[in-house]
């Protein structure tokens, strides 16, 4: 069975992933952004051609971090424009978000017109909320291993599931054996269930 990797620091060789790049093309299949450390220092310019590129899937990571990167007003005028960016053109996107919920929900409201993934999902506490809206969950090897997280995992639907593998040595084979162990979900079904999700919202 295939498997499918929705965020990746890796080019992907034995498996479909998307490839978080750095505004160059690929072979695989990519998303780029601007990441909110980077809100100052990169420009909209550098990755819009790759948008246009017909393996670019995504843009992303996108979003707000409070820990670390510029000021959370450059954060995000930066995230706007690219919101408005994905709308225009139509493609998901790919959250990278920090003590930033708040803002977020408002953004979720106003702005969602095209699938939004939370990428390495891991925060408990906003499972409820995150619930009720139409968000994607992305789930690494952080997420799975993260004890607070299992009570929940059997709760996410499993049609608003992703696997990635973010910037780690993990193997996508073992985000979906853990999982399928995690919450008693034979491994057939979730392979099966994870590629429909992967192609509905990134495409063949």
């Amino acid at each position: 069975m295939k498997c499918y990797d929705a965020h990746t620091h890796k080019i992907p060789y034995n498996h479909i992933g998307i490839y978080q790049s750095d505004a160059k093309y690929t072979a695989s299949l990519f998303s780029v952004g601007v990441h909110p450390w980077q809100a100052d220092v990169k420009s909209l310019s550098e990755i819009i051609p790759s948008l246009h590129h017909q393996n670019c899937r995504a843009i992303g990571e996108v979003g707000l971090d409070r820990l670390k990167g510029p000021s959370m007003e450059i954060q995000h005028a930066m995230l706007l424009s690219q919101l408005a960016l994905a709308n225009e053109l139509q493609k998901p996107v790919i959250f990278h978000l920090v003590r930033a919920w708040d803002e977020f929900y408002a953004l979720l409201k106003s702005k969602q017109q095209t699938p939004w993934i939370i990428h390495g999902f891991n925060s408990p506490k906003q499972f409820s909320r995150l619930l009720q809206t139409k968000v994607i969950f992305s789930l690494g090897p952080a997420s799975l291993q993260n004890p607070r997280m299992h009570s929940i995992l059997t709760q996410i639907p499993l049609n608003r599931v992703l696997f990635e593998t973010d910037d780690t040595a993990s193997d996508i084979n073992q985000v979906y054996l853990d999982f399928s162990q995690a919450t008693s979900t034979p491994l057939e079904e979730v392979y099966a269930q994870i590629e429909q999700n992967f192609l509905a919202i990134f495409g063949a």
